[in-house]
Parts: structure tokens; sequence; C-alpha cells
């Protein structure tokens, strides 16, 4: 066996035992670092054959799950997660073939791995937001300020540089450190709050209403907010008595239940709903704007904003929602204080899936800085503080309920107003480098003819 398929696949399996259930986040430099000694000095063409070695040993093994899912599709599926590492091998040794070297390639690199993970995850048809650099170093330092694609910019301009300039990249390490150090200490001192907001969730999957309720009673009385899964009631709830049902629970203990339900559009067209009530009436409804593909998930929602409560503005995303930048983002900038995730995630997709899953919710908490109450259908249904921590949970595969307080935050983070733009910058500043090095490439091969 040669040594660079040896090492490309270590190095794959290795970058992905910096995710959850193993969660080793260091191990994400070392994966990296391996793909790109795997690539050094060679052509586009047998870079990019490298980098995809290494993605299908990277998704293969931290995706493993796809196989309780899509069966024998899984292979397919890993294969075009595996295109984008390989792309980004591609450009950087095209970027080091025209002659870029030390810093200006170090920088090329990392704007290469921030685009094509963007591209990957948030961009094309089949987006797959899993398995991020940035999203490996939880509880991801400085994610309030550029995001987790940001964070994974950040790292491999690190390890590009010390790779290629040696000791000359020391000082990087110590800013880096001591950025986090401080956002640490801003966390630490956040930490002290006390909640001011009783909340509750019910962990069940696929329960009839009444089992709903019969959990929902054993909530504290005090309780001012009650969060149920997605497709708690999988069906247009206010085409039928449940709805009365469920608002009567709500006046009776004096809280707001929000589920997650289906609205009929009309003939056989019907959108994933969650629905916001309290004893007397609808306060509000968000159709899931990032419907799951692959998957019968009704129609796309087309708004994505908070609505107002007696406890004060908050924003109800359903599940897949969270795992992109967006839907949480604006929420945010229309007024969410919290929030309230209906979520589903199926037994039988397992327990390594379900933890992968819970990562995403406090990665949109931390960017944001707000708090998020998550009931997922059998696991992992979590409160999560403003910095991305779990202050309680529910482990996968049992039906239970939940109780905690979160505090509702006003703050915006430099993210939600300006960060997010970080992975878009890096896009074009990718093509604008590409085309100068294509246009120096073609100008260098005419003055070498004759």
């Amino acid at each position: 066996m040669p040594v660079h398929f040896f090492v490309l696949t270590l190095g794959g399996v290795i970058y992905a035992l910096a995710f959850p259930p193993h969660g080793w986040s260091p191990l994400v430099f070392v994966g990296l670092g391996m793909l790109m000694w795997g690539f050094r000095g060679l052509s586009a063409a047998k870079a990019f054959r490298r980098g995809l070695i290494w993605g299908l040993a990277a998704f293969g093994f931290g995706l493993s799950w796809f196989g309780n899912i899509f069966s024998v599709l899984s292979p397919v599926l890993w294969f075009i997660l595996a295109l984008f590492p390989a792309c980004f091998a591609a450009l950087s040794a095209f970027a080091a073939s025209h002659g870029l070297k030390r810093w200006s390639l170090a920088s090329f690199m990392a704007l290469a791995w921030c685009a094509t993970e963007f591209i990957r995850c948030e961009i094309m048809p089949l987006r797959f937001p899993w398995m991020s650099a940035g999203l490996a170093l939880e509880p991801w330092p400085l994610v309030s300020w550029i995001g987790v694609y940001g964070l994974g910019l950040v790292v491999i301009f690190a390890l590009a540089a010390a790779m290629r300039t040696g000791w000359k990249a020391a000082w990087l390490f110590p800013i880096i450190l001591l950025a986090c150090f401080a956002e640490s200490i801003r966390e630490f001192k956040s930490s002290r709050q006390v909640g001011t907001l009783s909340a509750a969730l019910v962990q069940a999957e696929t329960a009839p209403l009444s089992r709903y309720l019969e959990l929902t009673e054993k909530t504290n009385n005090s309780t001012k907010l009650i969060v149920w899964p997605e497709y708690a009631v999988p069906k247009d709830v206010r085409a039928s008595s449940d709805l009365a049902t469920i608002q009567a629970l709500a006046a009776k203990r004096n809280a707001i239940i929000v589920f997650g339900t289906q609205t009929s559009l009309g003939g056989s067209k019907w959108q994933n709903t969650a629905l916001t009530v309290d004893g007397t009436r609808v306060l509000g409804e968000h159709g899931k704007h990032h419907t799951v593909h692959l998957f019968d998930d009704g129609e796309s929602g087309t708004t994505m904003k908070a609505i107002d409560t007696p406890l004060g503005r908050m924003g109800t995303p359903v599940c897949f929602d969270c795992d992109f930048q967006d839907v949480v983002r604006h929420m945010t900038l229309d007024g969410a204080e919290f929030f309230a995730v209906p979520s589903m995630d199926a037994a039988h997709w397992g327990e390594k899936q379900h933890i992968q899953h819970a990562q995403l919710f406090r990665l949109r908490s931390a960017e944001n800085y707000r708090p998020f109450v998550v009931a997922a259908s059998s696991g992992v249904s979590q409160m999560i503080d403003p910095f991305g921590r779990w202050s309680c949970r529910i482990p996968p595969m049992v039906e239970e309920v939940l109780n905690g307080r979160l505090t509702p935050e006003k703050q915006l983070t430099f993210f939600t107003r300006w960060g997010w733009l970080t992975p878009w910058v890096a896009m074009a500043s990718l093509l604008f480098w590409m085309i100068r090095l294509w246009k120096i490439g073609r100008a260098n091969l005419k003055s070498s003819r004759p």
C-alpha cells in the first residue's frame, strides 16, 4: 500500500474523531495537517485525487450513520462530500504551481478551504453543514465574531503558515490563544447569571397527543415556556379539536406551548410548521424554511421572522433550519431574544447522528448569543446558554421531561451584524486571486514561446 494512501486515510479518520461522539477537538489540526502534507508539491490533478481519498475516509467514518438512512446510496453521498476537500487540495496545488509561497500561499489556502467548505455546507443543492473544521472547536472561541466558517479559515491559515514558513509563524499562535482566552473570560463572567425564565421541554417520538399532554403535566408548575418536538401533532392541528385541547393545557398551566405540526396549503401541499399558542390564541407560526432534501418534508417556508409573546420576542425555527446560518441570524436581527426549537431525529438514525446534530444548535446559539430550548423527538433535547453551552439535556433514545431556566438576550454579536459575510468575502477574494493567477500563467506561457 502506498504511504500517501495510508497517511491520507488515517488523516481523514483522525479528522472525524474531532467531532462528536468522540469530540477530540485538537485532532482537527492533525487531520488537516495530514491532508496538506499529502498533496504538497503535486500537480492540481494529483492533489485532487489525494484530497478525495482523505475526504472519503473523513466523511465515510465520521458520517457512518448515513447507512442507517440512505442504505446503498451512502457511498454516493460520501463521494459527493469528499469532492470538496479534493477541490481545496487542487486549488492549493494550483496556487503553489503558479508561484505562491509562504504567507501568500497560506492565505490562499485559507480562502480556498473557507470557500469550498461554505459551498459544501450552505450553497450546493445537496448542502450538508456537518463536520466543518470550525465545528470541531467547541466551545468555538471567536465564533460570535467570524462564524463557524471563519473559524475554519483561521485553522487552515495557521496550519498552512506553520507548514510553509516554520518558526516564522510562531507569533500567530499566541495571538489566537490570547483572543480565545479573552473570550473565555467573558463567558466565565456571564456563566454566573441565573436564568430569569422558567422553561421545559418534552422528548418523545411518535407519541399520541395524549402522551404529550401527560408528560407536560410533569413539568414544573412555574414553567412559562413548554416546547414539544417537530411533528408532535403530524397533521394540520387547526383543522381538528386538538388545537383547543392544547390551548386548554396552556391555559391551565398559564404557559406558552411551542410544538411541531403541519399547515395545509391546499390540495396535497402542506408545510412543516412550528406553532406557538397560549391559552386563548395562536401567537405565531413559522414554516420550516430549510426542508430536508431527499425527504418528504413539506413546502419550504418563505419567512424568517420572530414572534411577539408575553415572555419576550421569540424565534421558532424548525430542526434543519438551525443547521444553516440564515434562519437563526434573521430571526435574531428581527428581535428574537431566545429560541424555542421543535426538532426531530428518528430513533433508527442512530445515537451518533443524534449527538452530532445536537452540536449544530449549540453553534447557532454561540454565533448569535441567544439561549435555545430544543425539543428533539428521540434526543438530544437540550437547553443551551447564549455561549452555546448546554445547561441541561436529555440523552438520546429516552422519553423524558426536562426543566430549566434561560435568560432572554438582546445584544447583537458582530457575527449577526457583519461576521456572517466572512465566507462570502472569502469566495470573492478566492475568485479574484484565481483570475489573477490564471492571467499571470497565460502571460508567462506567451512570453516563453519563441
